[in-house]
């Protein structure tokens, strides 16, 4: 139930995320939403569900774009497992903790996101330029993170209730 009801979380920050959020860019700089809840994901279960849920998401993304499939699916795989790390091994009450790991997430898919696209051929000038727009969606990502972390606590609650509900039964 857990997995479902995070894929659906997913599937809707992807169709927000091509739809809302371009309105709300700052400069042309759009925060990433689906990397937010990877990486999240990834602190509060672990690298499984952070991997689960990249990859699904990436799977959606990469469908919905039409153009060079898979590139998703290994940049959010790669960010949930390296995100996923973080379980159970930094403090996960500081607001901070999420804060900080989403910006270094963001900063790693963007990195490698860009890298990868330059091996499909797609000519990406490393410049400032380019570091810039990667970092400010990073912090742009990071600012919105708390927000997510909400959610996304919330919707554990409700599973586990509602698990606890069906053993107790």
């Amino acid at each position: 139930m857990r997995r479902l009801l995070l894929l659906c979380a997913g599937t809707l920050l992807v169709v927000l995320e091509t739809t809302v959020v371009p309105y709300v860019a700052i400069q042309g700089t759009k925060p990433d939403l689906v990397l937010i809840l990877v990486v999240l994901v990834g602190l509060l279960s672990g690298w499984k569900d952070a991997a689960f849920v990249g990859l699904f998401t990436g799977f959606i993304e990469d469908a919905w774009s039409g153009q060079f499939v898979g590139l998703f699916m290994l940049t959010r795989t790669v960010v949930g497992i390296g995100a996923g790390f973080s379980y159970a091994r930094v403090f996960q009450d500081s607001v901070i903790v999420p804060i900080a790991l989403v910006f270094l997430g963001g900063v790693v898919g963007g990195v490698l996101h860009s890298f990868l696209l330059s091996s499909f051929g797609v000519p990406l000038p490393l410049s400032m330029a380019s570091l810039r727009m990667v970092l400010g969606q990073a912090l742009y990502s990071a600012v919105l993170a708390p927000i997510l972390l909400k959610g996304v606590t919330r919707l554990d609650l409700y599973v586990r209730r509602a698990s606890e509900r069906r053993q107790a039964l």
